[in-house]
């Protein structure tokens, strides 16, 4: 059936508004239509087949048990799904495909959210069987904005059937919400065995291409496009969207050049969009994609590309407590900031990935790691290594990891080789080897090799590529073996040579024991690179060795016409501090900015020097939030980051509030109500909102979601508002909006609205009423603060 995905096919288009031409309320769940009113719903399916669709896609894009709770449904998840799949087969003479569709649960997974991987799993897995068993031909994970929820359905969908399973994710602006980019995403699922990639919705054919463009470059997997038709507007009371069929073809015929191959249309479309693109499309050869295969890793936001055509990259070796006294302590203490300021450092020396090594006496490894690659992935950007040799540490970091990570590491024994690659290929990481085994580790480079071409080939046998294996020939100190370094090099050529794959090495490990050892290290690094090495593991800090990788690299021919080499030695270089500076307000403003965990001890040392409370926030707390603000603006800073700075400015403002003594209240700014309209169920946008608002010095009432106009009224009334703030995610819900805002206008004159979701924009805003648009939650805090000032 993956072969099916190969072929040129057209899905079908928009469910939601058709079925509300069909009398689906406002409000009303749309998947239980499938059990209630399979009729109307196979109405629908059957005017896509008409137009010509080779897809469609069931009913149950809200079918999980979170969304379904929504409704008082969370039983019947079976059976709505179930009959979604059976009520989408059948048509005409049958000779299309069904897509489960299945939607995000509208929760952000750990650590940007409270959802845990295996809740997200078990959610997924339970709708996911219930289409298999309904017969679906395959799975369609579609609308996602958080990569975490959608590595866990991958993955749950792989373990409960055999179907193909095609991702999509919605971006906005190049990015998910989350800040995940086309290519890291293309990366990350195709390593999880997703078998095809591409975005949905996110606006129309233009806003989408450049993210498909980048997707094609990335991926040689199928690759699926399903734009809106175009952003929704408002026209003489009524939602419309711009782009009518005939108008959306001609946006749609740059597609065809990027050899991909999977097309249909979301918000807005209809059965005669599905008919123009099928007629459109019915003729066209899927051209070639020119693909680089190379090895990668990747996080969120960025990808790193390895191999002997690349310039060597750095792995930073500073977080392991091994011989460091700060880091063991902090990690027994549960203080995991000297951890995120080692990090921060590393990055910012030049670090292309960062070992992360937790084990110590007398924490639980597994846990305290999981903690840690939160944390770290929250504002850490590139790549992570995790290492450990306990396999449950891994597989449980690995679950929290959402991103491609390096696993350090197995060797040549078969007991780890038995427990650890099966986890490398599940979480489609890459793994470094040791070429170690049983009896130790061999004098000889030969010897080495042997063990190398065993683990390759047990590799081989669990499906992992040769492009994501990493050997580590093992540096050792020349101090009790003078050939130690020399055995070394050659197992590093004999690798490179014979097994084609990356070699790998912990390069400090040379010097052990001797004096001047980044002299040592340098020189060894060097010689390492000439013969072939991919990945040095060192300590980013030490200059010596920096200078020696941009040079060797120069020299070696990986480095063309000495690009890095030139741009990184014609500028001067700042020190990088290690130690935090001295407490101070300018201190509170950084560690808001980066997220860091120390702001605590931080301000309880301001306060016993004597600085007040009210001094800390409006010199320190606020100028890092505004800062932060304008990193988001800029597109410099996402969601996670975002989310980062601002939990660790509301343990500043706990603390600070416990001090004042119940003085708190008096410093906070007008009250503003915020909810999402009725008939929506739809809130991470909105509680994004509060939680700026709040660390703005907000008094914030959040009346969650699916919220009666009158309710809105009756908390103004109550709490003495100033402000409101309404969200809309769907099109079926926008127009609640400008009803909403007519009612409080009319009942309280002097009421500031302001409105945002995903489907609303400044034009909407103007047409409904609304005294401000905000995009964003910082957009958001922006318009209340010009609101106040023109009172």
């Amino acid at each position: 059936m993956e072969n099916i995905l190969k072929k040129v096919l057209v899905f079908d288009g928009a469910m939601g508004t058709l079925l509300q031409e069909k009398g689906l309320t406002p409000g009303a769940c749309p998947e239980l239509m499938n059990k209630e009113e399979p009729k109307k719903v196979r109405e629908v399916h059957k005017a896509y087949v008409d137009a010509g669709a080779d897809v469609v896609t069931t009913n149950t894009f809200g079918g999980n048990r979170i969304k379904l709770s929504e409704y008082g449904l969370e039983n019947e998840v079976a059976e709505i799904n179930q009959r979604g799949v059976e009520v989408a087969k059948g048509i005409n003479d049958g000779k299309y495909f069904v897509a489960g569709s299945v939607g995000p649960t509208g929760r952000f997974l750990e650590p940007l959210g409270d959802m845990t991987f295996d809740e997200a799993y078990d959610v997924f897995k339970e709708q996911i069987n219930a289409l298999a068993k309904g017969g679906a031909d395959f799975i369609i994970f579609e609308t996602f904005h958080d990569l975490g929820e959608v590595r866990a359905g991958l993955l749950a969908a792989k373990d409960v059937c055999s179907l193909p399973v095609i991702c999509s994710l919605t971006y906005d602006g190049g990015r998910t919400l989350t800040g995940v980019t086309p290519r890291s995403a293309a990366i990350i699922l195709e390593s999880l065995g997703a078998d095809a990639i591409g975005a949905n919705c996110s606006g129309g054919p233009e806003e989408l291409y450049p993210v498909i463009e980048e997707i094609t470059r990335t991926t040689s997997l199928p690759v699926i496009v399903e734009p809106n038709a175009g952003l929704p507007e408002m026209k003489e009371g009524k939602v419309y969207y711009p782009l009518d069929p005939q108008l959306f073809i001609e946006k749609m015929v740059p597609f065809f050049n990027l050899g991909m191959n999977i097309f249909g249309s979301c918000c807005g479309s209809s059965p005669l969009h599905t008919k123009n693109l099928k007629q459109k499309i019915k003729n066209i050869t899927i051209l070639a994609r020119n693909v680089e295969r190379r090895s990668t890793l990747a996080s969120r936001e960025q990808v790193i590309f390895l191999g002997e055509d690349t310039l060597p990259k750095i792995i930073g070796e500073r977080i392991n407590p091994t011989a460091r006294k700060k880091i063991a302590q902090g990690l027994k203490e549960g203080n995991y900031g000297i951890i995120q300021e080692e990090g921060a450092i590393q990055v910012e020396a030049g670090a292309d990935l960062l070992d992360v090594n937790v084990g110590t006496p007398g924490i639980d490894e597994k846990e305290t790691m999981s903690k840690v690659i939160n944390l770290l992935q929250q504002n850490i950007s590139i790549p992570l290594v995790i290492d450990s040799t306990n396999h449950l540490v891994l597989e449980n970091a690995l679950k929290n990891y959402q991103g491609k990570a390096l696993v350090n590491s197995i060797n040549g024994e078969q007991e780890s080789l038995n427990k650890i690659l099966p986890l490398v290929k599940r979480y489609g990481a890459g793994v470094i080897a040791l070429v170690l085994d049983e009896n130790g580790i061999p004098e000889t480079a030969q010897e080495r090799k042997k063990i190398a071409h065993k683990i390759c080939k047990s590799c081989e046998d669990y499906g992992i590529s040769k492009k994501d294996i990493y050997i580590d020939c093992l540096a050792l100190t020349i101090g009790t073996d003078d050939n130690s370094a020399k055995e070394t090099l050659e197992t590093i050529k004999l690798v490179k040579q014979n097994l084609g794959v990356n070699t790998i090495l912990g390069v400090s490990n040379v010097s052990h024991g001797l004096p001047s050892r980044s002299k040592i290290n340098s020189a060894f690094l060097a010689m390492a690179i000439a013969s072939g090495l991919d990945v040095a593991i060192i300590n980013p800090l030490d200059k010596n060795m920096l200078t020696s990788l941009e040079a060797a690299s120069f020299l070696a021919g990986r480095d063309p016409k000495g690009n890095n080499y030139i741009k990184k030695n014609s500028l001067e270089v700042k020190e990088v501090e290690i130690n935090a500076s001295i407490p101070s307000l300018e201190l509170v403003t950084n560690q808001v900015i980066k997220g860091s965990q120390g702001i605590r001890g931080t301000i309880t040392a301001l306060l016993q020097e004597k600085v007040t409370p009210i001094e800390i926030i409006n010199q320190g707390l606020i100028p890092g939030l505004n800062i932060v603000g304008e990193k988001f603006g800029k597109g410099e800073y996402y969601l996670p980051q975002l989310m980062l700075s601002a939990e660790t400015s509301q343990k500043a403002f706990d603390l600070l509030e416990k001090e004042m003594d119940g003085k708190f209240d008096s410093i906070q700014k007008e009250t503003i109500i915020i909810g999402t309209v009725k008939g929506d169920v739809h809130d991470i946008g909105k509680n994004m909102v509060g939680v700026m608002l709040k660390n703005h010095g907000f008094r914030v009432i959040d009346l969650g979601k699916n919220i009666e106009t009158e309710d809105f009224y009756k908390a103004c009334e109550k709490e003495k508002a100033s402000f409101v703030g309404l969200s809309a995610l769907m099109t079926t819900t926008m127009m609640e909006i400008p009803k909403t805002i007519d009612y409080l206008k009319e009942r309280l004159p002097n009421i500031k609205v302001i409105i945002g979701g995903a489907v609303i924009n400044e034009d909407f805003a103007k047409e409904s009423g609304a005294d401000g648009y905000a995009k964003d939650a910082v957009s958001a805090v922006q318009i209340l603060e010009s609101l106040r000032g023109s009172k």
